[in-house]
């Protein structure tokens, strides 16, 4: 017999909702089956182009469609309430990130999947994402020797998709949501830091552009710089360049794509690796889905590495409003 696709119901009919079925569309193991959006006018219209049915409510939509799974792309505040609903129902939870606003937050859904034997996975996406899982594979393999430096940015203008991201209590601004990406990156390459110290610019409420230093007791240091204030005119960036004792691995998404990520050994030329051109979001939501077929754990996206990059972005925040 064949694979049987999962069952997923997507909640939020917003931008993120929409790229996930977009990148679904093709894959064997996911079958989406629902869209339900408290915005029922956004609900029905992303539902018709994908020839979904539309709902109000996740209640109603579990009720109606019997999902295995759920597939959260909600403002993060809603996480816990939505995942507590799945819970209560059976339904294994694909979430976006970040996993919560607060450690408390984050603790709790661990907690609420456990007592109910339900599955959660966070969709960090960078760790599907062709240039990012290259270089956290080539420093594991130890191909380049030890990292010396790491350095990442992620530049962005007001997203004008949503009002939510960029407020305190809702997206917390760049030092949660966007920082998010690459907090977590450094936390594959590094480990958790002992120490963060960082400075940021509040607008609207929130720390929107912000810039960390992460700093590792083997003297490795890892500067982060995170924004949601470049002008209307800038295009979206996201770059990082990683030094290693034997080479760097630079990659940078204004460059062509097949050129995005080159890597300067210290020996010969330096060069463009090929690279798995899969969508990301697709690879996502395939993992996630045949990790549940199979009942395997989510090792490539443990809840316990969500919860710690959230607790670095935390800690990052605290610094910009302490100082220290």
């Amino acid at each position: 017999m064949g694979f049987k696709p999962v069952r997923i119901l997507l909640i939020g009919a917003g931008l993120m909702g929409r790229v996930h079925l977009e990148a679904a569309r093709k894959l064997a193991s996911a079958k989406y089956i629902g869209v339900a959006d408290v915005n029922e006018q956004l609900s029905r219209k992303l539902a018709a182009a994908f020839g979904l049915k539309a709902f109000a409510d996740l209640e109603t939509a579990m009720e109606a469609t019997g999902p295995e799974a759920v597939d959260l792309c909600v403002p993060t505040p809603r996480h816990r309430p939505l995942v507590a609903i799945c819970a209560a129902r059976g339904a294994h939870v694909l979430c976006e990130k970040p996993i919560a606003l607060t450690r408390s937050d984050a603790l709790a859904i661990k907690t609420l999947a456990a007592k109910a034997g339900i599955r959660v996975m966070i969709a960090q996406v960078l760790r599907f994402w062709p240039e990012y899982a290259f270089t956290v594979a080539a420093a594991r393999l130890g191909k380049f020797g030890k990292i010396r430096a790491v350095e990442c940015r992620r530049l962005s203008a007001p997203p004008g998709w949503n009002s939510w991201m960029m407020r305190p209590g809702l997206g917390e601004g760049a030092v949660v949501d966007l920082q998010i990406h690459d907090m977590d990156f450094v936390l594959q390459l590094l480990g958790k830091p002992r120490a963060i110290q960082a400075q940021g610019i509040r607008h609207d409420g929130a720390f929107n552009m912000v810039a960390s230093r992460l700093e590792y007791s083997s003297g490795t240091i890892a500067d982060i710089k995170a924004s949601y204030l470049m002008p209307p005119s800038y295009p979206f960036r996201m770059a990082f360049t990683v030094e290693f004792e034997q080479g760097v691995i630079e990659m940078d998404s204004w460059r062509p794509k097949g050129e995005r990520l080159r890597i300067y050994p210290a020996q010969g030329k330096a060069f463009c690796p090929k690279l798995d051109r899969a969508n990301a979001y697709g690879a996502e939501i395939d993992y996630f889905a045949r990790r549940l077929r199979d009942g395997k754990p989510f090792a490539r996206v443990p809840l316990s590495e969500s919860i710690a990059a959230l607790d670095m972005c935390l800690a990052s925040k605290r610094s910009c409003a302490a100082g220290r």
